[in-house]
């Protein structure tokens, strides 16, 4: 569906506007020699209130047009902020800073209120999203609160020079802007997100990179603005009109691609439908129709609106529903339907009996699946543990025979026994959901350190952090300490064990005094490698050091 002549007439004079105004800020610029930040404001004005009669026109639901009015009407109390605090404010006053602050809410409330906007698509025009959406002013209520009350504690805005010699052209951003920042970007993704699922229109969908160009423009001018403010586009445009033409760009951009549904070339619509449908008025006669409706009367419509009546000796299906002014209907071919109903009548016990045999071979290929699976599961189990079987069988096949020595073999057994069946369990785990409980690695560690103090070696573990792993991460690091264990035993005396745990990253530190073998740095190499992991082995006065470090990117550990 095409925009209607006057949207586009209308559209192109709002652009014009923008670029006047960007105009006129370049004339100020190099020659200065006249106010212009009041004949901007006109401008802007001028356009913000021609999309309003925009909206008024196109948009079919009321919440939506409201949002969106709203929304334009902060746009102009934005500009109106700037003119007053460039035109009317003294520069570095108190009152020229309170201004600046207040930019933040018509910048953070009208993101919002866009979001509010396209919660409506796909819903009745009488049916009002949930009332708990409202929950999402909170956060946006505290958001502006911490940057208008940025004088108290400077998490927005901090000024080198304090606030008495205060600059908007001087400053660093604080914890509350990048949260503005953020909460900004997370509601343009959650926009594009629910309209490109709620669409109903599979051809539209195919449109949304439409409304990304906007959002690449602001992307590119944010770029421009933090490292060459005074490049063309940054003096052509300052950032509260920019963002008002992105803001409005947008949702101008998902309206003309009827990702929001709009009545923009209504007539067209049913003109070109290819369904058959079309519109009567309360006067029997009918205003629209496709080109695929076939012939109908006033009383079959009337009719049809309580009862489905089959046209053309049953082959078309028609139904009509009343609406503001007159009926709505449509009409459905369904000789093939007809045809199918009866192939499926003659066909009923066959089907029946492909049914039951489809779903006696489903369960045999889901039995199949789970059989496959568990054994992978249990090679992938027997791989991993191969060294430590195969020592545990040297040990029981040649016995020493002094009693000492067997009793120390017995328990270094214990301690391969026990890292045996706690790496089984993290890879059930690991086969079961691909992330592992950080408790998990801190219950096999401690395990395995109960049965090295049977060696009389002195154990010690401390753990700092928990959450949940990443099951190769959480494998490789019980990995990295059970040999570092077993290259210690018999010699070592003492072994101390660090695991610390946090959003970021991943830190195994092994202390081990007097070990039998130093592990190589090149030790797992590749596992190592494989993710990304940094591992450091060094020996001082007899201790071995060992650092595994596993950066997780501040995703779930």
């Amino acid at each position: 569906m095409q925009r209607s002549r006057e949207t586009r007439i209308l559209n192109f004079i709002c652009v014009m506007l923008v670029l006047l105004a960007g105009a006129v800020r370049l004339l100020g610029y190099y020659y200065g020699t006249f106010s212009y930040n009041s004949i901007i404001f006109m401008f802007f004005t001028a356009s913000a209130f021609i999309w309003i009669y925009q909206l008024q026109r196109r948009l079919v639901q009321p919440d939506v047009r409201r949002n969106l009015t709203v929304c334009a009407l902060m746009m102009i109390f934005w500009m109106m902020l700037r003119t007053i605090k460039y035109e009317f404010l003294p520069d570095g006053s108190f009152t020229a800073r309170y201004a600046w602050y207040l930019y933040y809410i018509p910048q953070t409330f009208c993101v919002l209120l866009m979001f509010f906007s396209v919660l409506h698509i796909g819903r009745p025009q009488n049916r009002p999203i949930s009332r708990l959406w409202n929950l999402l002013y909170i956060p946006t209520a505290i958001i502006t609160l911490g940057i208008l009350t940025n004088d108290l504690h400077r998490l927005a805005f901090y000024f080198p020079d304090g606030l008495a010699k205060w600059s908007d052209s001087d400053y660093i951003h604080g914890l509350f802007y990048y949260i503005s920042v953020l909460w900004i970007a997370v509601l343009f993704v959650s926009i594009l997100v629910i309209v490109f699922v709620r669409c109903a229109v599979p051809e539209n969908r195919r449109k949304i990179w439409l409304p990304m160009i906007p959002l690449a423009l602001a992307v590119i001018y944010s770029i421009s603005y933090i490292f060459n403010e005074d490049g063309l586009i940054v003096i052509t445009f300052k950032m509260p009109e920019f963002m008002c033409f992105i803001f409005a760009a947008f949702m101008e951009c998902l309206i003309s691609v009827h990702l929001i549904p709009s009545n923009d070339s209504y007539g067209d619509f049913w003109n070109t439908s290819s369904i058959g449908a079309g519109i009567m008025d309360n006067n029997g006669v009918i205003r629209y129709k496709s080109e695929q409706s076939v012939p109908v009367t006033e009383e079959q419509i009337r009719n049809a609106e309580k009862n489905a009546i089959f046209l053309n000796y049953g082959r078309v299906l028609l139904k009509s529903h009343a609406i503001h002014g007159g009926f709505g209907y449509w009409t459905k071919d369904i000789t093939e339907i007809n045809r199918l109903n009866c192939e499926l009548a003659d066909l009923g016990d066959v089907l029946a009996e492909e049914n039951a045999m489809l779903d006696a071979e489903n369960k045999l290929a889901e039995e199949r699946i789970k059989v496959e699976q568990q054994n992978k599961l249990y090679d992938d189990i027997a791989r991993s543990v191969t060294p430590q079987l195969d020592r545990i069988s040297n040990l029981i096949d040649a016995p020493s025979k002094s009693d000492e020595t067997f009793e120390q073999s017995m328990k270094f057994a214990c301690i391969l026994y026990a890292y045996i069946k706690r790496l089984s369990n993290m890879l059930l785990m690991f086969h079961q959901n691909t992330y592992i409980p950080s408790g998990e690695l801190c219950l096999a560690i401690t395990e395995s350190l109960d049965y090295v103090r049977l060696c009389g070696i002195k154990a010690y573990f401390d753990y700092n952090g928990e959450g949940e792993l990443k099951g190769e991460y959480a494998l490789l690091a019980y990995e990295v300490f059970e040999s570092v264990i077993e290259s210690g035993i018999p010699k070592a005396d003492a072994v101390l064990v660090n695991l610390d745990i946090s959003s970021e990253y991943l830190n195994l530190r092994i202390e081990l005094n007097n070990p039998n073998e130093i592990l190589s740095k090149d030790f797992m190499k590749d596992k190592v490698k494989a993710v990304g992991a940094t591992f450091d082995t060094e020996t001082e006065n007899k201790t071995e050091y060992v650092s595994l470090y596993l950066p997780l990117g501040g995703e779930s550990v």
